[in-house]
């Protein structure tokens, strides 16, 4: 059997199903082949506990989409398809063993009043941090949504010269190259701001000794405040829902239960694919794969594979792993701080020194002893999310092995590290565990299971380390979202700008294709 498109796109990700959306839009006869069940990738949302709590599986932040190039160019179609973003003020606190907490707040008066609270002699630094965000933000968000290198990202440094001067420039270049340590300790006097700061490089594998982790530190804590927080009316799943709907009624196509098993080559270019039940589908334009870059020699012809343009993209490095933990509650967490109720995010590292730890234990493969904790509390800002009155808990376990170091399989220890983990929650919010209806844990090797892409548990599409971000993303050879293969393109988070939920190099393969 065999069939036609304008355009093959390999996976249904947030990335695959941004490009497919906007090429539909374009006219092109777009076809989505995904090998799962369900179509979004790592944005996936359901009842895994209880009926009536919907809980997020995976990715549940939507700031990058909200402000992304994706919702600008076709956002009132997404809402006609049901897509509605729920803002929050309060986007995230960092609690402390002592019972303290440092939240930041769309309220400047409110999150300087919440630093003063621990170290007073912080309130400027913070201040000159948020009025240099405000500065450099059109020119750090214009090299974010362009290719690398292009002649887009090189008028954005041209103009961030022109405004900044050298010394501007320095300083960005400084900070793109910092570790979040060195950055937190050049401008924070107090343990408890450096340890806020720090939280956010955790979430993308940036420990924090780690080069290259101050960038992303620096934008995710300043911007909570410049920007809030977004996340999905009912679900982040109502995006992905309402991207196949606008792919639909442009003509396109969403197939789930395909599984590609080889990408077509004819003449140096991709020509279609070939799906495990043996049906190829042409591709007259091109062919898209959001699909991980070390992933992609294995659906390609050996004698193509073996090029060593290709074969490189086998060396592209998996970040550390990821548990997800979803708890449905009778009521919110009694944290020791009470304030830290009212934030989406709860941070609980709690230090500068147990994060850089726990990425020492997680490399070296054993279990840490005191992960990070990133607490998404959804239903403070969406209580549709569960019954009345009732509540969802979204816990991030943060950095954690790729393989244990002493043999034991992720399925063997899974609950009792999730344990472990509920363990260190109750020191934070006493009780927790008399409030909890029902559980439902994910390990890294279930985050695989789930999604191919997430390499052994890898929630972030490859280390975003400086060796393989920026222009080296994935590896030398597959860049500007272009693969060696002519007319086979790659988007995801495998590519540039990396990790999260924005869609912004979907947006740029669409760009390209056209």
């Amino acid at each position: 059997m065999e069939s036609q498109a304008d355009i093959i796109v390999i996976g249904s990700g947030i990335n695959g199903l941004s490009a497919a959306a906007l090429l539909a839009k374009k006219g092109r006869r777009v076809i989505v082949l995904e090998s799962a069940d369900t179509p979004g990738g790592a944005v996936r949302t359901a009842e895994v506990t209880l009926p009536g709590f919907r809980h997020d599986l995976f990715a549940m932040n939507l700031g990058l989409f909200a402000g992304g190039p994706v919702n600008a160019a076709i956002g009132a179609d997404l809402a006609r398809h049901g897509f509605e973003l729920v803002p929050s003020t309060k986007p995230f606190c960092s609690l402390f063993p002592d019972g303290t907490s440092v939240g930041v707040q769309t309220d400047a008066d409110a999150t300087r009043a919440s630093i003063a609270a621990v170290s007073p002699t912080d309130v400027a630094a913070w201040d000159r941090l948020g009025a240099q965000l405000g500065e450099w933000a059109p020119y750090l968000i214009g090299l974010l949504g362009a290719d690398l290198p292009s002649w887009k990202a090189a008028k954005v440094l041209r103009k961030a010269h022109k405004a900044l001067g050298m010394d501007g420039v320095y300083e960005l270049t400084k900070l793109a190259l910092a570790s979040t340590r060195s950055f937190a300790n050049a401008n924070f006097v107090s343990p408890k701001m450096r340890a806020l700061l720090a939280s956010w490089g955790m979430h993308l594998d940036f420990a924090p000794d780690v080069p290259g982790g101050a960038l992303f530190s620096y934008l995710e804590t300043l911007g909570g405040q410049m920007f809030g927080m977004v996340i999905g009316k009912g679900g982040a799943d109502t995006l992905i829902k309402a991207l196949v709907g606008v792919i639909n009624e442009c003509g396109g196509t969403v197939q789930c239960n395909a599984r590609v098993s080889e990408i077509l080559i004819e003449g140096g270019k991709a020509v279609g694919v070939r799906l495990e039940s043996g049906e190829v589908i042409r591709a007259s334009h091109a062919v898209i794969s959001n699909v991980n870059p070390s992933l992609m020699p294995d659906m390609l012809p050996a004698a193509v594979a073996a090029d060593r343009k290709v074969a490189r993209a086998r060396e592209f490095e998996p970040g550390l792993a990821t548990m997800m933990i979803h708890l449905a509650l009778d009521e919110l967490p009694q944290w020791i701080d009470p304030q830290a109720g009212a934030f989406n995010y709860v941070h609980i590292g709690p230090y500068l020194d147990n994060m850089a730890m726990t990425y020492a234990e997680a490399a070296a493969g054993t279990l840490p002893t005191s992960p990070t904790l990133v607490v998404g509390q959804p239903t403070v800002t969406d209580p549709s999310r569960a019954p009345e009155g009732k509540h969802t808990l979204w816990v991030q376990v943060r950095v954690l092995p790729l393989e244990i170091a002493d043999g034991r399989h992720w399925d063997d220890v899974r609950e009792e590290y999730a344990d472990y983990v509920m363990g260190i929650l109750e020191t934070y919010a006493p009780g927790l565990g008399a409030h909890v209806l029902g559980r439902h844990v994910l390990s890294p090797a279930d985050l695989q299971r789930y999604n191919a892409n997430l390499v052994k548990g890898d929630s972030l599409g490859g280390s975003h380390h400086p060796a393989q971000f920026f222009f080296l993303r994935p590896v030398p050879g597959w860049g500007r979202h272009r693969t060696p293969v002519d007319r086979l393109f790659i988007c995801g988070a495998g590519t540039w700008p990396g990790g999260g939920v924005g869609g912004t190099s979907g947006a740029m393969v669409a760009d390209i294709v056209g």
